[in-house]
């Protein structure tokens, strides 16, 4: 703005220069005109301003997307009056889980008499979530850049919701297998009699075995047989008890977005991968300030959980928020499987206190400096295969 001037004057400078040393006619016409401009460029720019002859609205090509998907967002700034409109600079942005593939934030969108001009831009979807795009600002600006008047760009964002991804647990996983492991045996087998007293992820009766042959199900291996004999073993029995499984997503995220984003999606990979295991799930996430049930008995349920969770947000900052739904805690004893970006005390204190109720729970924690601690705890790695830490 201050360069602005000072090349005006300066310009004015020249003029005035010219005029008395080498041309007074065409000097001064230049110096009038000079003078006239600033005026004249403030009174066309305040009566479009005024008259709201220029409009603007945002609009987007998709409003859900998969992660490394692109959306447009256009700007479209109309025109209504008989006068051109020198420059509408809008500054564009968008949340931290979109990335704008030109770089740029500023625009400039110039329209011209009763018509109107298109400004888009192009975000990827980098992380899971809700977030908004759209411009921050947006102002008319006078034909020589001097003068700037506000509008309006409270309507100038639109939601776009990122799913997250279900990556792939294999079979085998650990956090798989200590499921079957702590499975209650309800046959009389000497290899397979379990005496837990705590009814934990299932019952598996079963009295014959063979050797595990590639294309066999992986819902018949016994797991706490296959431990015991170091190969794979499979069941012959027809009657295999499906216990459901029960998980939990805290209801509580962190700091880091990217490990809110890891709990979610560890969570869908153990819900996939305990159903082709052979379990049914049902998992809790907490929506509008109320936990949901979602029973996982078929791959499609999975699908609709993931676009489900593409509106999901952790709460912050609250302690009143529950972590573990008082279903869970009511309904006698079992182990859960909680899911949190945020293992800390106060957690700590929940699951104690759901403990001492007959509820056991295996944390996976995305919390990379998490202090909690649990029945069982579970460190979610980079491949979102879960490690036993404790």
């Amino acid at each position: 703005m201050v360069s602005k001037i000072i090349l005006y004057l300066f310009a004015v400078a020249m003029c005035v220069f010219f005029a008395l040393y080498l041309s007074a006619e065409i000097g001064w016409t230049v110096v009038y005109l000079l003078v006239v401009a600033p005026i004249f460029s403030f009174v066309v720019t305040l009566v479009t301003h005024r008259t709201k002859s220029v409009t603007l609205r945002a609009d987007i090509d998709k409003s859900m997307l998969y992660k490394g998907e692109t959306v447009t967002l256009r700007i479209i700034a109309k025109n209504r009056s008989i006068l051109p409109v020198p420059a509408v600079r809008v500054r564009l942005a968008a949340a931290k889980g979109l990335e704008a593939e030109t770089g740029a934030e500023s625009f400039v969108i110039s329209i011209p008499p009763r018509s109107e001009a298109v400004l888009e831009a192009r975000y990827k979807a980098r992380v899971w979530g809700t977030y908004k795009v759209g411009a921050v600002s947006a102002a008319l600006w006078d034909f020589m850049g001097f003068f700037r008047f506000a509008m309006p760009a409270d309507e100038l964002a639109c939601g776009v919701k990122i799913f997250p991804d279900i990556p792939e647990m294999q079979g085998d996983a650990p956090l798989l297998k200590s499921a079957a492991e702590t499975a209650k045996f309800s046959d009389e087998s000497e290899d397979t009699r379990e005496s837990d007293g705590i009814t934990r992820f299932a019952g598996m009766p079963g009295y014959t075995h063979r050797e595990y042959a590639e294309g066999d199900p992986v819902r018949r291996i016994n797991w706490k047989l296959s431990s015991k004999r170091d190969k794979y073993m499979v069941r012959l029995d027809d009657e295999i008890e499906s216990v459901q499984q029960t998980i939990v997503l805290d209801s509580c995220g962190g700091d880091d977005v990217l490990e809110n984003e890891r709990a979610v999606e560890g969570m869908l990979a153990a819900a996939l991968g305990l159903l082709k295991s052979g379990f049914d799930t049902t998992v809790f996430c907490r929506f509008n300030g109320a936990f949901e049930q979602f029973e996982i008995t078929e791959p499609a349920d999975v699908s609709a959980l993931q676009t489900k969770l593409a509106e999901y947000s952790f709460e912050t900052g609250s302690t009143a928020v529950k972590r573990l739904p008082e279903s869970v805690t009511e309904n006698g004893a079992r182990t859960v499987i909680l899911y949190t970006p945020r293992f800390d005390a106060r957690l700590t204190a929940e699951l104690s206190a759901a403990e001492e109720q007959g509820v056991f729970t295996a944390v996976v924690s995305s919390d990379s400096v998490g202090t909690g601690t649990a029945f069982q705890v579970w460190r979610l790695n980079e491949d979102y295969s879960p490690e036993l830490i404790k």
